[in-house]
């Protein structure tokens, strides 16, 4: 196969070869052809463009404003070199630079969408978000179908918690993209923010027809269902998220949740496993995990888990009462059970009547995960009758224990 001359390729062919690398995501490749290009065309203001804008979008944002600059040297109002030092700015977080950048390309071209746009963003970045919604306003006046700009306004009204604000400008980019995934996740949050879960199910379901392995929709598909108390098929979906996504921290402890709530304890405990593994200081995992084994009688590797941590929080006062309750079921560790005892009292003087009297057990399941948003369902809310258990001499040495305290 015969290779093509690059000696006797134009300026117009070299750019159309790099732009396809680009789209391939080929940016290496691009970058070499235009540098090649430039190394022969070395004024050609398209090459040097190009080349910059293949620096911004492979995050060498330095390299791109030093060739953005190389262009307005030979054209100062050059609106696209201006607007991609403005972006390479927000990325770098130096808003009050990038503002300056869009508000020249403002003062000779009012109508350029783009540095509204970066106006915007600007401003927001600064802590200015009336600014910024007055230049992202101005912007749909000249360009009322945006959906970019729509989602961007949405965006900041829903996150300011002005939900029907919001998805009246959600629906606005659905009138014009009936399917655009960005508006249809962004207006199913609305209706979740709201309690709506099963609108918010409706349109996310809406999203993932477009894409069946999208996981960020699938994970608040799966949300929804635990918010709802629909146990099953939360587990469905945390398991699919997990299926595409092995190291999601947050589907791993749905998934662990969801689980207990169905009775599915083991594939609970190996979820919090696999999260530890991938995040081996979540301390809400391992005090979960912790809780769990010591339900399963799993002593040894629950009282790991508790000790685990301490480690990281020496007066986790959850932590200290699990371990007091190993240790004191095994009877031989009084020193110590008198200092996780005083530490205790310390932090929270009930916490140790409350969880030790009068059976030294678990904490119930609904404690370990803290999900204070989830509804609470009959089945749960229902306190476990307290009984004795074991031989007469095992609770009379346990009553003995509490008498002492």
């Amino acid at each position: 196969m015969l290779r093509p001359n690059r000696k006797r390729q134009s300026v117009s062919e070299i750019y159309r070869i790099a732009h396809r690398l680009l789209r391939e995501g080929k940016t290496p490749q691009a970058i070499r052809q235009l540098q090649e290009g430039i190394s022969r065309f070395p004024n050609q203001v398209l090459l040097l463009r190009s080349l910059a804008d293949a620096h911004r979008q492979s995050g060498n944002f330095l390299e791109a404003i030093s060739g953005y600059e190389r262009v307005l040297e030979m054209e100062p109002r050059d609106e696209i070199s201006l607007n991609g030092i403005g972006n390479c700015l927000l990325r770098m977080k130096r808003f009050h630079q990038a503002l300056s950048y869009f508000q020249r390309i403002l003062e000779s071209n009012p109508d350029n969408v783009y540095a509204l746009a970066g106006a915007g963003d600007a401003h927001l970045g600064m802590g200015q978000p009336e600014q910024a919604l007055q230049a992202w306003e101005e912007l749909l006046k000249r360009s009322p179908d945006n959906v970019f700009i729509l989602n961007k306004i949405a965006d900041h009204h829903r996150r300011q918690g002005r939900c029907e604000l919001a998805m009246g400008y959600y629906e606005r980019v659905l009138q014009v993209d009936e399917k655009n995934p960005y508006a249809l996740v962004g207006l199913g949050a609305c209706y979740a923010a709201q309690s709506d879960f099963k609108s918010a199910l409706e349109i996310w379901k809406r999203a993932l027809v477009q894409n069946s392995a999208n996981v960020f929709v699938l994970s608040r598909i799966a949300d929804a269902f635990r918010r709802m108390g629909q146990w099953e098929e939360a587990v469905e979906n945390y398991r699919k998220v997990i299926a595409l996504d092995k190291r999601n921290t947050a589907g791993l402890l749905g998934l662990a949740e969801a689980c207990w709530r169905t009775g599915k304890i083991q594939e609970a405990i190996e979820a919090l496993r696999r999260l530890l593994q991938v995040d081996p200081q979540n301390t809400k995992a391992l005090q979960s995990l912790g809780e769990l084994l010591e339900a399963q009688e799993e002593w040894e590797e629950a009282l790991g888990c508790y000790e685990r941590v301490l480690e990281l929080s020496a007066r986790d006062p959850k932590a200290l009462l699990g371990k007091y309750r190993i240790l004191f079921r095994s009877g031989d560790h009084g020193e110590e059970l008198r200092a996780i005892e005083t530490a205790i009292q310390e932090i929270d003087p009930v916490l140790l009547r409350e969880k030790q009297a009068p059976e030294l057990r678990a904490l119930s399941a609904e404690e370990p995960w803290e999900l204070s948003d989830v509804p609470t369902t009959t089945q749960s809310s229902q306190e476990t009758p307290k009984r004795e258990t074991g031989s007469k001499k095992g609770r009379s040495s346990r009553r003995a224990a509490q008498r002492t305290q």
